[in-house]
């Protein structure tokens, strides 16, 4: 595993820099954009008039705010409206001219006189016409037509042009111009990374989650580098080695998360694997979607896939290794259902404590109805932070209603086992359900003994089942790290990693589309279950909430968490 520290993304003055640029259509011009990865809104538009100028490559200069570039474009061979953009920054205006003449050799170009170039540049004729004149000597030209000629054959026409363009020149760097102001798309772009040459292993980053979730993100690292582990040590003389690169970020904190980012940049890593980080921080996910890499994430939010849905050409290289969040409701109502309360109440009561944000509300605008479906009323709902300032005041409110059971949907370890531990000391008898947070194996440790015979219920979406692979799963990680995984980000990362491997291999390919198309084509059979994203979300099915085929989805499951250990009470 290779250690590294997080270097910026930004590039010095001279090395070029590419992107590829999508360009969406839209009614009517296309809206006033920001400026995106340091490309500002004005070349955005230029990039957009060159898609609508039916051009399919241009060179020119580009000078904004006193800063000169080179400019390429060419149209990408691929069956979607995307353009290769490449920016290679100058000192200062090129063939030893001036800003001011580059100027006027661009509005010769353009067909105007002199008078017509003075009105533009608020100067006299007479000054035009000596500068023209000493163009024309310092080029070697005879006459107007032999410098316009010059000023196309070495892409020697500054955009924007002053005044700009608004009827077709002849010259086709000019339709750029022309055409910004109208184009009908709008240009998303994304980085174009060039792998290094020479080099023949895989490259994988990893982002491990860290601060208030820093547990679960030691089970997504150690999971991820026990899958590289295991794939060099099987490896034939052939085969293809894999290099690990690991980055932790509390993806609450700004600057955490972009120097991991650059860090992963800075690797040149060939794709990456990540537990829910792109769910708490939007920069990750922007990240996944602009890396230009794929992107394989545990990231639940029913958001992210339909983002995925919806924009294909920017999302197209992400997906997600688990079903969405949408299935742990599902997955408590089916519990709910099976396991009614055994008090006199007319109906059973359940409180609800959630954690704000996150992707971590059970609770939705139908969730009381479908409750009340199956027989059960909603007594309360309760919305609570990372941390829990007053324990005793929540547990008080939660318990006022005397509900038969309390769901806890929270992401910090700490915070949950607190809640479990307090609900409990209340009353040991209390029945709960918790969402996911178990999995990580902080928790149990961190529960208090109790005398009564109270037990903690909890699903997941992404889970190590206690099958034949599991169970090698788990002896496998507990020889290697000294002590046991926990029921799912370790083993959801290992499959990831073992997932990226088999399609890199059968490839024979780096080119990330190549990459993609075998994910969407196949089938992954690993530790958590079957891996196919043949939908156009790019997200893995989960069994029986998004498909009743077993064999082709992910298992919801449901455990038990007691005195004696963990089981697995439902496969649905």
């Amino acid at each position: 595993m290779r250690s590294l520290q997080p270097q910026p993304l930004g590039v010095e003055t001279g090395a070029e820099r590419s992107w590829d640029v999508t360009l969406t259509p839209v009614d009517g011009p296309g809206p006033g954009q920001d400026g995106a990865l340091g490309l500002s809104a004005a070349l955005l538009r230029r990039v957009a008039g060159f898609h609508a100028s039916g051009l399919r490559a241009a060179q020119f200069l580009w000078c904004e705010d006193g800063r000169w570039a080179w400019i390429s474009l060419e149209m990408r061979p691929v069956a979607r409206a995307v353009v290769s953009l490449s920016v290679r920054p100058l000192s200062g205006p090129p063939a030893g001219l001036t800003a001011r003449e580059i100027d006027i050799i661009s509005l010769v170009a353009l067909g105007l006189s002199n008078r017509e170039i003075s009105s533009r540049l608020g100067t006299s004729v007479r000054t035009v016409t000596t500068q023209v004149e000493r163009l024309l000597k310092k080029l070697g030209q005879d006459s107007r037509a032999g410098l316009s000629a010059l000023a196309v054959d070495r892409d020697l026409i500054r955009l924007p042009i002053p005044g700009g363009v608004e009827m077709r020149s002849g010259v086709r760097v000019l339709d750029i111009e022309r055409d910004a102001g109208t184009a009908r798309t709008i240009a998303t772009p994304a980085p174009r990374r060039f792998r290094s040459a020479g080099r023949d292993t895989l490259r994988i980053g990893t982002i491990a989650v860290g601060g208030a979730f820093a547990a679960d993100g030691r089970e997504t690292a150690q999971g991820a580098e026990l899958a590289v582990r295991n794939i060099n040590a099987l490896l034939h003389e052939d085969g293809r080695s894999v290099e690990h690169v690991v980055v932790h970020v509390d993806p609450l904190d700004d600057t955490s998360v972009r120097d991991g980012l650059a860090a992963l940049t800075a690797a040149d890593v060939d794709a990456v694997t990540s537990s829910y980080a792109s769910a708490l921080s939007p920069a990750v996910f922007g990240f996944a979607a602009d890396f230009g890499r794929t992107f394989l994430h545990t990231n639940t939010w029913t958001r992210s896939v339909e983002a995925v849905r919806e924009d294909p050409r920017r999302y197209g290289h992400v997906f997600q290794t688990c079903p969405s969040e949408t299935a742990y409701g599902s997955a408590l109502l089916a519990y709910l259902r099976s396991h009614p309360a055994t008090g006199g109440a007319d109906r059973p009561r359940l409180a609800v404590i959630e954690l704000d944000g996150y992707g971590c509300a059970v609770t939705d605008g139908t969730f009381a109805t479908r409750v009340h479906d199956i027989g059960w009323t909603v007594a309360s709902t309760h919305g609570v932070g990372l941390a829990v300032d007053d324990i005793d005041t929540l547990i008080t409110e939660v318990l006022a209603d005397r509900p038969d059971i309390v769901v806890v949907s929270h992401l910090n370890v700490e915070t949950a086992a607190e809640i479990q531990n307090a609900l409990v000391a209340r009353n040991p008898h209390q029945r709960t359900y918790h969402i996911y947070t178990p999995s990580v194996p902080g928790f149990a440790r961190r529960l208090a003994p109790t005398t009564g015979d109270a037990e903690v219920i909890w699903s997941t979406v992404t889970g190590r089942p206690d099958d034949p692979l599991g169970r090698r799963f788990s002896d496998s990680y507990a020889r290697t790290f000294g002590t046991p995984p926990g029921r799912s980000q370790a083993s959801a990362a290992y499959d990831q990693v073992r997932m990226l491997h088999a399609a890199f291999s059968v490839t024979g390919s780096f080119r990330p589309e190549a990459v993609d198309a075998y994910l969407r084509d196949s089938a992954y059979r690993g530790v958590n279950g079957t891996y196919l994203f043949a939908g156009p979300g790019q997200s893995s099915c989960g069994y029986p909430y998004d498909t009743a085929d077993q064999s082709l989805s992910q298992p919801t499951l449901t455990y038990r968490l007691s005195r004696t250990g963990q089981e697995v009470i439902s496969v649905a």
